[in-house]
């Protein structure tokens, strides 16, 4: 399975699974499907109300068709219908969450990678690109990846802690949720795949050091864990 491996502003790098030209193509059809169905739905009601054509056909059927892509991108965190029943999303090759500029980007661009070619464009690209990349995700630096992992309690920001639990690293208050969830990310994948992601965990926990200004000789998985648990426990004695 083709893969993409993205450096976020954390200098920490994930590995996703990109969606395959047959999960995008799945999804673009599911859309489509979606599309039918609302045009008739529409169309039967303008006919029953007795506006079944020019400006109130032009505002209630055909702009919302056209914008079902972008809103749905926009508003459902880089999937529309389709995307999710496949289980796939638009990242940012930032590793941050696409900007509504990028969004626009893609859907201004779709009209040449599916409309005017009948999706060979996109097809061809998609295929050809080393980061699964249509055009228009080439020119807004996005990629569409598959979200199939399954999530657990591993996969949160939480980390049980007692309630006599002791702070090792009080610094760790200064970190945000997204660099938790970043480093639980990293923790996961070195279970998962230890060899090739233990440099990986070792890089974060040089990295956090680096960031917090801590001095600690412990084992990098184990420092990790420890900065989550006593994030959780700060932050929990926060909101009490």
């Amino acid at each position: 399975m083709q893969t993409i491996t993205v450096q976020t502003s954390q200098n920490i790098e994930i590995e996703y699974d990109l969606a395959g030209v047959g999960d995008r193509i799945v999804a673009y059809l599911i859309d489509f499907l979606i599309y039918i169905a609302y045009y008739i739905i529409i169309f039967y009601l303008m006919q029953y109300a007795g506006k079944s054509g020019g400006y109130y056909y032009l505002l209630v059927a055909i702009i919302p068709i056209l914008l079902y892509q972008l809103l749905c991108e926009v508003f459902m965190n880089g999937q529309s219908i389709g995307k999710r029943v496949k289980n796939i999303r638009v990242i940012s090759l930032d590793g941050n969450q696409p900007h509504i500029g990028q969004y626009l980007i893609r859907w201004l661009f779709r009209i040449i990678d599916t409309m005017m070619s009948s999706g060979l464009v996109a097809i061809l690209s998609i295929a050809l690109s080393p980061k699964g990349q249509r055009v228009g995700d080439m020119l807004a630096g996005t990629t569409v990846v598959r979200t199939t992992r399954k999530t657990n309690i591993d996969d949160t920001l939480f980390m049980e802690t007692e309630d006599d639990y002791i702070v090792k690293y009080p610094e760790s208050i200064n970190l945000s949720d997204q660099d938790i969830s970043l480093l639980k990310e990293v923790l996961n994948r070195e279970v998962k795949h230890s060899y090739e992601s233990a440099n990986l965990t070792m890089r974060a926990a040089i990295k956090v050091k680096s960031m917090l200004n801590i001095q600690s000789d412990d084992d990098s998985h184990e420092f990790l864990e420890d900065i989550i648990r006593d994030y959780n426990f700060l932050t929990s004695k926060e909101v009490s």
